[in-house]
């Protein structure tokens, strides 16, 4: 790394041009979904703010990031390529001109990793990537010291390379949806937040990072090199992850971990208090983001999406097919969220993945997360990785009919490992074709037994998904098991 973060607070000079009144209302919103009598702790003492400004000129703006983002030149923005430095130059470009406080260089914070295998065509060494972050100082003098971090992947699944009718072809996979969405989403937050910076006691932290598509290594980086010694004072995470289509019939929806009630009665209050339209709640995420490594740090997580649709992770993914004027109403959404919880005078408490019901739940056979548990489930001393690569990618074949038909993409895979150990309950939650469906269904579901996760000590069930990649290269590479 160049440059470990360092957060000083500036001098914060509040102007509020005529409006304090308005600001400083104190209507009490119920937080706490019950009738009758309502405590300190089950109210917000504000309302929360909506985003201003010209909605033609956001949606502009998120146009036309999406474009660069999705361009050509770019080339899909896989981890450590010169697309995805080139994404990260821009992004710093655009914070810096938007008056955003830098927190890293214009290379960015930058980091290697190994690269997995089946991650594409571009690199099998180490990859080099980097994270961006900006930071809106909050106002507050007690509260200015805790941390809304609001993130968004912007890496993408880089180029794919085929051989047509004898000529070499290269397939760019653009990630329109996933993820410039929620970058561009995550851009206009910013330049939103840093121009009201008055109405944040809390301090805004803007996180872009890159390889996330690679085991979330951008994620794991920033929590555990260069933000390190700040994790403690990180008060909430917002994870923005495709967030441009509303074609998979799941609609602008909000994921957070069973039992987290203070963070749905949140969403439930500003909901009923804005004029942008609100998410509804999901039970699962679906596939793998940064929100899930925030959450195992024990930081109160949510996840904003619109959910997978059938272009996830193939060149079908492009600019013409998303939403603008949906990406510019989640965007007013997020920021009367962050709002609320940059301004509540009570913290969400930090997760403890040990309910108090563990023994009786477990007894009666209840399904909990990999991230509600005191021990993961693993696979062969590892974890989903793990399985992926000692199993499903050692043992699947590439149907013939797939390879016939050039088709290519990533299967997501749903399934339950017992407290025994058993993989049961295995279903396709993001199909690709018929034929790859089916062997990624038999692969899995054959796999053998795992290390159960654990709860206070008994063995529990839980469920896990995880995406199996399918990438056809130049035909005189493939190869068929037989």
């Amino acid at each position: 790394m160049r440059k470990i973060f360092e957060i000083v607070a500036p001098i914060v000079f509040i102007f509020t041009f005529g409006l304090a009144n308005t600001y400083a209302q104190d209507i009490r919103i119920p937080l706490s979904g019950k009738h009758g009598k309502k405590t300190a702790a089950d109210t917000l003492d504000f309302v929360p703010k909506s985003m201003s400004g010209d909605y033609s000129e956001i949606i502009r703006h998120i146009k036309k990031d999406i474009a660069v983002l999705s361009s050509d030149s770019l080339k899909g923005r896989y981890a450590g390529t010169p697309g995805e430095m080139s994404a990260a130059r821009y992004i710093y470009k655009r914070l810096s001109d938007d008056g955003l406080e830098l927190l890293s260089p214009l290379e960015g914070d930058d980091f290697y990793i190994t690269a997995p295998p089946f991650a594409g065509a571009v690199s099998k060494d180490t990859i080099h990537s980097r994270n961006i972050a900006a930071v809106v100082q909050g106002y507050d003098a007690k509260l200015k010291n805790q941390y809304i971090v609001i993130a968004a992947h912007y890496d993408g699944m880089g180029v794919n390379d085929m051989t047509v009718d004898g000529r070499s072809v290269e397939q760019i996979y653009r990630g329109a949806d996933a993820n410039a969405s929620g970058v561009a989403c995550l851009l206009a937050l910013a330049k939103q937040i840093r121009s009201t910076s008055f109405l944040f006691k809390r301090s805004v932290l803007f996180l872009f990072t890159g390889a996330d598509e690679q085991s979330l290594a951008g994620t794991w980086c920033f929590l555990n090199r260069s933000f390190k010694n700040n994790v403690k004072d990180i008060s909430m995470m917002i994870n923005l992850d495709m967030v441009g289509r509303d074609d998979s019939g799941m609609g602008f929806s909000v994921f957070t971990s069973a039992g987290n009630n203070y963070l749905r009665r949140l969403v439930a209050a500003v909901s009923s208090n804005i004029m942008f339209p609100s998410p509804g709640f999901i039970v699962e995420d679906g596939f793998p983001s940064s929100h899930r490594l925030f959450y195992e740090a024990g930081i109160p997580s949510l996840l904003f999406t619109t959910g997978l649709n059938s272009d996830y992770h193939s060149a079908r993914d492009v600019p013409g097919l998303l939403d603008y004027d949906l990406m510019m109403r989640i965007t007013g959404y997020v920021y009367s969220f962050a709002n609320a919880a940059a301004c509540t005078e009570k913290k969400a408490e930090r997760i403890k993945h040990n309910p108090k019901s563990a023994n009786a739940s477990a007894a009666g056979g209840q399904c909990y997360s990999q991230f509600d548990v005191d021990e993961r489930a693993t696979f062969m001393h590892g974890d989903e990785k793990a399985f992926l690569n000692r199993w499903v990618y050692k043992y699947m074949k590439y149907p013939e009919r797939a390879v016939k038909d050039r088709v290519s993409g990533v299967v997501e895979v749903q399934f339950v490992i017992n407290k025994d150990g058993n993989v049961s309950d295995v279903k396709i939650t993001h199909s690709v074709s018929p034929e790859i469906d089916a062997e990624v269904l038999k692969v899995v579901s054959a796999s053998p037994k795992w290390m159960p996760a654990m709860l206070k000590g008994t063995p529990v069930k839980v469920r896990t998904s995880i995406p199996v990649y399918f990438r056809l290269k130049k035909s005189s590479s493939i190869k068929l098991k037989k």
